[in-house]
């Protein structure tokens, strides 16, 4: 472990050595690596003998015309080339980002279909010239998944701040299309839809937003029968099957209104279900002021989300 150890050390005090290395192999010159590393010729020759005394081995061999990689300094020239390519590929997709001005949104999939791709056009219209990129995730808030800029996720409240922001409270109804309305209701009580067919929206064990169970337990419904569900692991396709009368579904306060505005969906029973959940707005720390403009643009529109019952 010591012995691997002392040779991380010894890399690390030559990663100079090795960039210059890696761009005089590409090139096939000292001359022209040095000009592209802004540094002498005699400056970028002395780094290249480090590093071949640090190896034990001379890593090319000096012609008129350039210089040609040995079979040690080719093994060399193998296991770097690509690292030190995939770093440089790095630094330009950031330096990429920074420069087109894109903005990095994680949320669900429902939030997503159905609150922010609609406004997307709107969003692109009020602030010009920016590169929005939209990460759909179940756990949109889960750091390993992806970096992003802001995150839009139901979650437990937060205590608003400068980085976080309530867009929405969880609030839930029982819905359906006029026709199923028509054909099964009306429903009197919440215990009068626990007979019916339920469209569920089925998830990961590490989300926790309502199912059918939970609602009509907060619904007071103590002994509902065998509930009769068909399971979906996608909130568009629950309002799909609800739009062409396959059963009732869960809709959440604010992104069903476009489908009650159209009369696809109908509320089915007026008293709704609340939770201390909210879908809540996070702004990266040390984000960007086009990343804040978006951030407040999505507060705005947010505030004008009223539920028409």
């Amino acid at each position: 472990m010591t012995t691997i150890n002392n040779l991380d050390n010894k890399i690390h005090t030559h990663i100079a050595e090795l960039h210059a290395f890696d761009a005089a192999s590409r090139l096939g010159s000292l001359t022209k690596a040095a000009e592209q590393l802004n540094i002498t010729q005699p400056a970028l020759s002395q780094k290249i003998k480090r590093l071949e005394t640090f190896v034990g081995e001379p890593l090319f061999l000096r012609q008129n015309r350039g210089v040609k990689l040995t079979p040690t300094g080719k093994a060399l020239f193998d296991a770097t080339h690509t690292n030190f390519q995939s770093v440089r590929d790095i630094f330009e997709n950031i330096q990429n980002r920074r420069s087109t001005k894109q903005v990095r949104i994680s949320t669900d999939f429902a939030f997503a279909g159905h609150w922010l791709v609609p406004r997307l056009a709107d969003l692109r219209n009020d602030l010009t010239g920016l590169d929005i990129q939209v990460f759909t995730s179940q756990t949109p808030d889960n750091p390993i998944d992806f970096q992003s800029d802001l995150v839009i996720s139901l979650k437990e409240s937060p205590i608003p701040d400068t980085r976080n922001h309530i867009l929405f409270a969880e609030e839930v109804f029982a819905i359906c299309s006029p026709k199923f309305l028509a054909e099964h209701g009306p429903f009197n009580s919440p215990a009068d839809i626990s007979d019916k067919t339920l469209l569920d929206l089925t998830a990961s064990s590490d989300t926790d937003w309502h199912n059918w169970k939970s609602w009509l337990e907060q619904q007071d419904v103590e002994k509902s029968p065998p509930l009769t569900t068909i399971g979906l692991s996608n909130y568009t396709l629950v309002l799909q099957a609800a739009i062409r009368d396959q059963g009732l579904a869960l809709g959440w306060k604010g992104l069903i209104e476009e489908q009650l505005e159209q009369n696809e969906l109908v509320i089915a029973w007026p008293k709704s279900v609340r939770s201390d959940r909210s879908y809540c707005l996070q702004l990266r720390e040390g984000a960007s002021p086009y990343v804040r403009k978006v951030y407040g643009w999505i507060k705005e529109n947010s505030a004008q989300n009223e539920l028409t019952e």
